[in-house]
């Protein structure tokens, strides 16, 4: 049995002088871009997403941390009934200022009035002197002044306090 393989070969090459080369190349190259921009929008889109995840887990942190409200912690006088737990006590008081050698807070409560604060000082030789301290949202109590009174009107008080002279 013989095969006559001739036409076939015949029309084979026939075929191979009329088609082209095949472009492979090209098309490679174009298939590669596209990779790669997929490739660069998947990184930028979980790179923004892990941002967002980490930026709204702080935001939650810190919001369970800030203050409900910024209204000052002493609203109510002291003198008038029990010691208001956002007043200062003295011993917090003390530790804002140095007081001179044998002068103290003396055993009277720090009276608060809104955002004031007063302590009485107990001084050896010349009586009492007033301490005053303000509170301020973000940085709390702070030492103002001492004296023998303040006018209410120039601090700002809309409640009458013992330690305001009009």
């Amino acid at each position: 049995m013989t095969d006559n393989l001739g036409p076939l070969r015949q029309a084979m090459s026939d075929l191979s002088q009329h088609g082209g080369a095949a472009d492979m190349y090209e098309r490679s190259l174009r298939r590669s871009r596209q990779i790669q921009r997929r490739r660069a929008v998947t990184a930028g889109v979980a790179a923004a997403a892990v941002v967002f995840a980490i930026g709204g887990t702080v935001a939650f942190a810190a919001r369970d941390q800030r203050p409900d409200a910024v209204t000052p912690p002493a609203s109510a006088r002291t003198s008038d009934g029990p010691q208001n737990s956002d007043c200062p006590s003295t011993k917090t008081l003390g530790a804002m200022v140095e007081l001179p050698a044998g002068w103290s807070f003396a055993s009277r409560e720090v009276e608060c009035v809104e955002a004031w604060a007063a302590a009485d000082v107990d001084r050896p030789d010349a009586g009492s002197v007033i301490y005053l301290f303000h509170y301020e949202a973000g940085t709390g109590w702070r030492y103002q002044d001492q004296g023998t009174g303040w006018d209410c009107e120039e601090l700002g008080l809309t409640e009458p306090a013992s330690f305001c002279v009009s």
